[in-house]
Formats: structure tokens, sequence, C-alpha cells
């Protein structure tokens, strides 16, 4: 029986629509096998599904440039070569994620349900040999993770010897920690480990830094005669009223203040820090931020905490004179009867001010940075009786600064860096960006330059930091260019302590995230480097984005150990 052409083309709409509906049933089952993971596909067991939203992949594939043109800066002013570290580096820190959005509390990450277990630890070790500690991370109810994300923080310490080292977290995505230290001096060497951040307490600082990066705000006066006007100020500052632009002309920097009612823009006097934004926490979010419950808290050994290390059958060599280019290495050193040894070069010691005055004779030192490069100044000033403090008329705490000893030609600056810095009022003439300072410098062999550039970026998109670095680093190549016997020194970041009123704002994990971006982006540049970073974590002191005296003594030996690896110079 042959059928009607008009049944042929029904029949032929039905087939098409049949296997148009196969195909599509096909691929969405595939798709949920999988998740984005940066600009690759990654499986997951069905268990452990992450279902990207549309906005999600979409906000995946855009340029790292994106967010800081929503921020001011301008997309003409990027070499493809930043462009593409750019994309490298956030590549770099992207930090594992739960399996889903939203985890109850009881199924995040308690550190009272975790023990440590030292391995091999009925084995002989000795100086030089490696440890390894492992933990298996466990929720509220007793039950293993089967993921990771979480953020630990470990040291070995001898308090007897005041020695101490950092150690290095390896994180299996499995639930499953190994921590490697090494094993630097002899005698019981006990471990510490500390969860700093549940996995679930990070998503939630990940999510304070991409969205709220206005929580913490600043403020600038207008004046003019006798009125004045105060007014908001910020990087991403959002254009809900006019503004005043005052974006630097030579980095392209962005700054920006809401415009007064009644004054230019150009009235501005000051920059001081504004105040903190509440409310940041949503949903179960608070429950990852308590105090002694899962942040900055000590994980217990399963058993022994610690080991037995005897002396190393092997001689020890000499280490090498300090110089810079030398590669930052982890862990950089160790402490060893209150003092820093290096595990690259070694570290002289400047235990009086004639020893310290020799070193710097004939010498333009320049602190660049924060309040944690003021310590520095402050500890010039306080040991070195021959260096004098000529009074500039500026606030203590705030800065420029200036020292000099006439008799022995040595001249020490410390300015701040430009916005945003949080201090409490600085005079808008005194806002300089390092990258256009060090523009300013001619170099020689008797230029001495230290830039700290981390503490006040840890609530901004990481992407602002990069950009800032890259132009930092671009002055300072073009520096050595000119001056190659010019020696410029980075000091990374402190560690700090925590409270619940600062740790939305200034975790470590936001510095150690900075951290890893400075690292890479100084990598085989002929800069030298103060690990502060290890050294603040690996003392036994209680962590303070201002360390006491003795942890700056050791940052200033290193320093000037590069300044002057041997007694020759």
């Amino acid at each position: 029986m042959v059928l009607p052409f008009s049944m042929h083309r029904s029949h032929f709409a039905l087939l098409f629509l049949v296997a148009l509906l196969l195909i599509l049933y096909l691929y969405n089952t595939k798709e949920k096998k999988y998740s984005i993971s940066g600009s690759k596909w990654r499986r997951y067991p069905t268990p452990k599904l992450y279902s990207a939203t549309r906005q999600e992949v979409e906000t995946k594939k855009l340029p790292w440039t994106h967010r800081l043109l929503q921020c001011g800066y301008q997309n003409h002013s990027f070499t493809p070569e930043e462009r593409s570290e750019g994309e490298l580096l956030m590549k770099m820190i992207e930090w594992p994620k739960p399996p889903n959005v939203s985890v109850p509390f009881v199924k995040s990450s308690d550190p009272a349900h975790v023990r440590f277990v030292i391995l091999n630890s009925t084995k002989t070790f000795y100086v030089g040999d490696q440890l390894q500690v492992m933990l298996q991370m466990k929720d509220f109810e007793g039950h293993p993770k089967q993921y990771g994300g979480d953020y630990l923080q470990g040291r070995i310490h001898t308090p007897a010897l005041k020695a101490g080292s950092a150690g290095t977290v390896i994180d299996n995505q499995s639930g499953f920690y190994y921590l490697n230290f090494n094993l630097s001096w002899p005698g019981k060497v006990e471990v510490s480990v500390s969860l700093v951040h549940p996995s679930e307490g990070i998503q939630a600082l990940e999510r304070l830094r991409k969205d709220r990066p206005e929580r913490v705000y600043f403020k600038s006066t207008f004046a003019s005669g006798a009125t004045t006007e105060t007014t908001v100020c910020n990087l991403c500052l959002p254009q809900t009223k006019p503004l005043c632009n005052f974006t630097d002309p030579m980095t392209g920097e962005p700054w920006f203040c809401y415009k007064p009612k009644k004054l230019p823009c150009s009235a501005r006097i000051n920059h001081a820090k504004g105040g903190y934004e509440k409310g940041l926490l949503i949903g179960e979010e608070k429950h990852f931020f308590q105090s002694e419950v899962n942040i900055q808290k000590l994980i217990l050994p399963c058993t022994l905490g610690y080991i037995m290390v005897e002396p190393s059958p092997q001689p020890t060599t000499a280490l090498r004179e300090c110089v810079r280019g030398t590669p930052l290495v982890s862990p950089s050193g160790f402490y060893y009867k209150d003092q820093w040894m290096s595990m690259t070069c070694n570290i002289r010691r400047f235990e009086s001010p004639a020893r310290i005055t020799s070193c710097l004779r004939r010498k333009m030192v320049y602190l660049f940075g924060d309040s944690t490069v003021r310590q520095w100044f402050e500890y010039f000033i306080a040991f070195l009786p021959g260096l004098k403090i000529l009074d500039l008329g500026n606030p203590r705490m705030v800065g420029p600064h200036l020292a000099v000893n006439v008799e022995n030609n040595i001249v020490v600056k410390y300015h701040p860096h430009g916005p945003p810095i949080q201090f409490s009022t600085i005079s808008s003439q005194h806002l300089h960006y390092i990258s256009n300072k060090l523009d300013e410098i001619k170099g020689s062999k008797n230029t001495v330059i230290v830039i700290t550039l981390t503490a006040h970026f840890s609530t901004f998109p990481v992407e602002v930091y990069i950009r800032r670095l890259q132009n930092v680093r671009r002055s300072i190549l073009q520096l050595l260019d000119r001056s190659p016997e010019t020696l410029v020194v980075i000091k990374t970041a402190n560690v700090r302590e925590y409270s619940e009123k600062i740790i939305l704002n200034y975790s470590d994990w936001f510095s150690y995230q900075l951290d890893l971006v400075m690292r890479k982006m100084f990598e085989g540049t002929n800069v030298a480097f103060v690990d502060a970073w290890e050294m603040t974590i690996a003392h036994y002191l209680p962590h303070n984005i201002h360390p006491a005296q003795v942890i700056i003594k050791n940052e200033i030996d290193v320093f000037l150990s590069y300044v002057c690896p041997s007694e020759k110079r």
C-alpha cells in the first residue's frame, strides 16, 4: 500500500522530532557529568556533582581584565604579555570548592574530630630528613569529608631551643592533607597543625572578595577657605553619585571619591580610612567563622605529636653569601635559638649599632610600603644613635619619614604606598604610587630599595593586586636596566592575629593568595627577598601583623645580609 505524500511528510517530521529529543537528552546527560574548572572540563563522580549556572560559565570565560575595567582601569593599558600573565595567575590561585554551593554546618570541617598522624614515626630521623604528617578532615558528625579546600597552617618547633620552621601543605582534594617539613635541628621536635579556615568558610571569603570589595571604605576631606566637606572614596566605587576621578596619569591606577556638593574635586586635602561595612555574612556563613570552633583552631595528634631528631651523620656544608636573584624556596629557613637561618645563604648577625652603621655607610635606603616596613624604619631609629629623624611634620604612624646620619652619609626614607592604604589621615600630596617613586630614582651601587605591598590589598579583587604588581615590577626592571648595581629587596606579607572583627577583611587566606601571586610574579627577577611570611609563621610568638622586635631584628639581619653579604662590604 502506497501512503500519500502528506503522510510521508508527517512520518519524517515525527522521526526528526524523536531524533532531536534523543540528541538533546544525550547532550544534557553528558553536560551533567561535567563541571567547569577554569578553561578545562573536569569530570566529577555523581555524588560530587556541581551544577554551574549559565551565568557562572559565562563569568569564567571573561578575561581577568574584565573586573578591572569595571573599576576604572583602561583597556588599552594592558600589553598582550600582561593579559596572558594575569590569566595564568588567576588560574594558579583557583581554590578547590565544595561539591555543593550550600553545605550544612554539621557537614562542614570540624577540627575537633580530626587527628593528625606523623608518618613513619618509628624510624630514626636525622637533621636534613623530611618529615611528613597526614590528616583526614571530618565534619561535625565525625564523618570523613570527601573534598578538600580547607586552609591549614603547620609548623615544627622545639620550645627549649627557640627553634621553629613552617611547613608546606598539600591538599589531595579528597579530604586528606599532607604537611611536609624539613628537619633542620636535632632534639625533640614537636608538630603543630591549625585549621585556619574550613573550606566552607573560604567560599564565603571568596564571595566577599568578589562581590563586596567596598566593605572597607575610605574618605577624603575637601577644603576651600572656611568650607570643608568629607566624602566616601574607594577603588570600585558604585556610581550612584557624581564622582571625582583621581586616576594616576602615569600608572593608570584608578581611585575615586564621591564629588562634594559645593567644592571642586581639586580641593581634596587628605585621605583616610573610613570604616567597615557590617552584616556581611548571609545564611549559614556565620557558623563557619566561630572562634575556638573552626577558625585558627589547633588539630591534635593521634598519638605522639613529636619525634626525636638525631644530628646528621653527614658533614654540613657552608652556605654561600646572600646574593640577589636567588630563587625564593619553601621552606626558606628556620629559627634556631631565636635566630633565623636561611636555607640558601649565610645570614650575618648585626648585633651592634656600629656594625649596622658600617654596613649602611654612604647608603641611600628607601623603604616603600605599609606599616610593616615602617617598623624597619622605627627599628633603625631606635637602634642607631647616630641616625637622626628629621621632623617633616607628618604623623608618626603615617609618614613619610626621613632620617640621616651626616657623619656616615646615611639616608633612610620611609614612604607609604598609594591607595588603597588604610591609615588614619595622610595628606593627599603624599599619596604617591611606588611605581612613580621608583621612576624618580637614579640608582647606584649605594642605592637600596625595600618594597612591601600586601596588607592593604586583602579586601580587593586579586586582579587589582596583579595589576599593581605589574606596574611596580615594570618600574623595578627599568630601574635595574639603567642602574644594575641598585639593590631591590622584596619583603613578603606578614601573618596576622585573628579576631572576629577583622577576619572577614584581613584573613591570612587573603594574604596567602596575594603572597603566592607576588612570589610567582617576581620569579627570575634580579631582586632579593625577605620571607616575612614564613618568618612570622615559624616563630613561637602569637601571630601579629606588627610582630615583636625579635622578629623585626631577624628581618633586618636578612635584609642587611644582602646589602653587606661579607665583612668587606
